[in-house]
């Protein structure tokens, strides 16, 4: 068994492992081999208030190397970077921030300045008319429906979208932890492309749809090669389809609060 003959050695630094931590690196001997999900929020609550270098490291090679934090991290070498689940939760904290800060008043963005033919904003309109509360009431809780759940309901379409990862590879038995890893860093560089879209939204729609919808498309055909495939035309075919469902289920995420917000409000 491979294992077996590699249990003696370090997976985040190849030194030889004498005891349950290695002497050189400080990693646990066993982390590397632990595939369950309770391994990966065991490690984010191990550094959960530890940042050092490792962050901008991490970040660094998010942005520049698609895949290779998932690829480091499922191949056992998890002390040189901060986890993915870490990371995830730092980014969309920041962006949730700023997009809260910037325009708390998505009523108003949506529906007030929303243009003619917006289904959405119809949506929002007839829930509103249906509802027995003031116009003031009804703007105040769709307000906080949509701030406060928006962040809740990404997880759902991450949970999602991991399980077809699973679907998709089932004949290669990865782990379905291994495709949670590479969920939590495909949707972590998603989210600062979601920040670059509610920056630079005052330039038009064409450019935010760039920002959501384009750049990530890009970003994961080059994660999933490096991840998962040694050829080019595997990994075009996986990642058009992976690209399509991402697109369907961005689609659904934001409508779908928008939708759930309104009917909430009501």
């Amino acid at each position: 068994d491979l294992t077996e003959n590699i249990k003696h050695i370090c997976q985040n630094c190849g030194a030889d492992l004498r005891g349950n931590y290695c002497v050189n690196c400080g990693q646990s001997g066993k982390a590397a081999f632990d595939k369950s999900v309770f391994a990966i929020i065991g490690h984010f609550f191990e550094e959960l208030f530890t940042w050092d270098s490792r962050f901008f490291q991490s970040i660094k090679y998010l942005f520049l190397k698609p895949g290779y934090l998932s690829h480091e991290y499922i191949s056992g070498r998890h002390k040189k970077y901060i986890s993915p689940l870490k990371m995830f939760l730092f980014t969309s904290f920041i962006l949730f921030f700023v997009m809260i800060k910037s325009d708390p008043d998505q009523y108003k963005s949506l529906v007030t300045e929303g243009g003619e033919d917006n289904f959405m904003k119809e949506f929002i309109l007839e829930e509103e008319s249906n509802s027995d509360k003031s116009h003031e009431l009804f703007v105040k809780e769709f307000n906080d429906q949509f701030n406060d759940n928006i962040t809740l309901y990404i997880f759902f379409i991450m949970l999602i979208f991991s399980f077809i990862l699973k679907i998709v590879y089932l004949p290669k038995k990865y782990f379905y932890t291994e495709h949670i890893v590479f969920t939590l860093h495909f949707f972590t560089f998603t989210l600062w492309c979601f920040l670059m879209g509610v920056i630079c939204q005052g330039l038009g729609e064409a450019i935010v749809f760039f920002w959501w919808y384009f750049v990530p498309a890009f970003y994961l055909f080059f994660a999933i090669k490096r991840v998962y495939h040694k050829t080019i035309w595997k990994a075009i075919i996986v990642s058009m389809f992976m690209t399509f469902s991402y697109w369907v289920l961005l689609t659904c995420w934001i409508f779908g609060t928008i939708a759930i917000s309104a009917v909430r409000a009501a």
